[in-house]
């Protein structure tokens, strides 16, 4: 790897840090930054709404002549098409990457980067992907539109969300809780993916990743499946997976939102419809299915329970982490007084910490809200539960009092941002600042509470009623502390 190809990369990954991003995340290895996984999070408001999708960029010697060979991972092992421009073997059709044909201001050029073909491939991921596909850019027909977009959906949820997550929490669903996929070649099952041993790592935005769970070996591709795509997946995914602890923390915000999806689209879909096929799927390179939305609600049940498991059998280990005298026992309680002489010496009057029967562990920080504000009044008690490996792997974080805000999901997981994961003091106030600000993000992404979005940017009415939960809320919060 040349020195001019390194500080290019070096730059453009420090600019892609510096500039965090709600829905593209990066992995790498200082030690050879010529190999990146990325995860990008499907828009709002298309069929691939929230939906968790990796992809590989491999750079070559003479970056950024070239551009890098882009993989997309999630495919559920070479079985799935998620878009007319990615296909279920992992190529990915853009003009900016040389794999499909442009105009020259469309092509590859030194001018582009890491985060010009993340946010290219995101744009795939459009409201119509149909339209992608050449020739049919101008498609009206929603008896073609919208069943396409409607199996999208469903294996969103199922391949990206419900598949990914289990192989970390080695849950292990029975197959009838699984789409049943029928090929002219063979007929299998499907069900959570093999994944990965375990890995600690750090990903893009401030945000680590956590070991993963014990490897789930259900839903094996067939000889003949495995035999076409196994040379691909081996050479391009890694034995781990290095954005299972955002993958949890990302779940825990979205589960409503998930959940709202299959409540909609069941009602409009029965379960056991096969999925429509469009004209430009053949061969292997397809999305085939039936719809199961019962069986996929229960896994998001099942997956929302094993992480809130997860996170409760972190408070009963720490009694052992702190008898062992962890070096992160250490680090918190040290943190932890620094902390609180920090508020002492600033007088806020904002934010108490404490911690849980003198755990280190395990925090509590109270939030008085802001004068002349709809939390005016409010006293909102919020736990942080820490993991002995933190923080390579992140805090669970959680309102225990009411608190009714776009950005905090109906049973209080906050949706924020740190600027140093490794600092508590840096959570707190990224937390803070979600009662404090004057107005909330705009970007849907981080619309966690999916009602009082839609009261916040509705009408005056909508507005006004949006205020009053949130004054109800902040009265209610004072009742926890009686």
């Amino acid at each position: 790897m040349s020195n001019a190809v390194t500080l290019r990369l070096t730059k453009e990954l420090s600019e892609f840090l510096k500039n965090p991003d709600h829905q593209l995340f990066l992995h790498y290895d200082d030690a050879n930054i010529m190999n990146i996984k990325a995860m990008i999070t499907g828009p709002p408001d298309t069929p691939y709404c929230l939906g968790q999708f990796e992809f590989s960029l491999q750079f070559p010697k003479d970056y950024p002549t070239n551009p890098p060979k882009v993989l997309a991972l999630t495919t559920n092992h070479g079985r799935t098409r998620f878009n007319p421009n990615i296909y279920a073997g992992g190529k990915v059709c853009l003009s900016i990457l040389g794999t499909w044909r442009g105009t020259a201001g469309e092509q590859w050029s030194s001018a582009h980067g890491i985060t010009s073909i993340l946010l290219s491939i995101q744009s795939l991921m459009s409201d119509m992907p149909y339209r992608n596909e050449p020739g049919h850019d101008n498609e009206k027909d929603t008896s073609k539109l919208e069943p396409y977009n409607q199996k999208i959906r469903h294996e969103t949820i199922r391949i990206s969300v419900c598949d990914r997550l289990e192989s970390f929490l080695g849950i292990n669903q029975p197959t009838f809780y699984n789409t049943v996929c029928n090929t002219s070649n063979d007929s299998y099952s499907t069900s959570s993916s093999p994944t990965s041993p375990q890995n600690t790592t750090t990903s893009g935005s401030g945000m680590p990743a956590t070991p993963v769970g014990t490897p789930n070996s259900s839903g094996a591709p067939t000889p003949s499946t495995t035999t076409l795509y196994e040379p691909l997946y081996a050479s391009s995914v890694s034995a781990s997976d290095e954005f299972s602890d955002l993958s949890k923390r990302l779940f825990l915000a979205y589960y409503d939102i998930y959940q709202n999806t299959m409540q909609t689209e069941s009602t409009l879909v029965k379960d056991g419809t096969a999925f429509y096929k469009a004209p430009f799927e053949f061969g292997g390179n397809k999305m085939d299915g039936t719809f199961n939305y019962a069986a996929l609600g229960k896994r998001l049940e099942i997956i929302k329970k094993a992480i809130d498991k997860e996170t409760s059998d972190w408070i009963a280990k720490s009694s052992q982490w702190i008898h062992n005298s962890s070096r992160m026992s250490s680090n918190l309680r040290r943190q932890f007084e620094q902390i609180c002489e920090y508020y002492r010496e600033n007088n806020t009057g904002a934010v108490e910490v404490e911690l849980v029967d003198d755990n280190p562990f395990v925090w509590t920080f109270t939030l008085f809200g802001k004068p002349m504000s709809n939390y005016d009044g409010g006293m909102f008690r919020v736990q942080l539960v820490f993991h002995d490996t933190f923080p390579d792997i992140q805090p669970r974080v959680k309102f225990m009092t009411p608190m009714y805000h776009i950005h905090v999901t109906s049973d209080g997981v906050p949706f924020y941002s740190v600027e140093k994961p490794d600092d508590v003091r840096s959570h707190i106030e990224a937390i803070s600042c979600l009662t404090l600000e004057n107005e909330p993000s705009t970007n849907p992404s981080t619309h966690v509470n999916l009602d009082a979005a839609k009261l916040y940017f509705g009408t005056k009415e909508q507005r006004r009623e949006y205020n009053r939960n949130a004054r109800r809320c902040a009265s209610r919060s004072t009742e926890y502390f009686e």
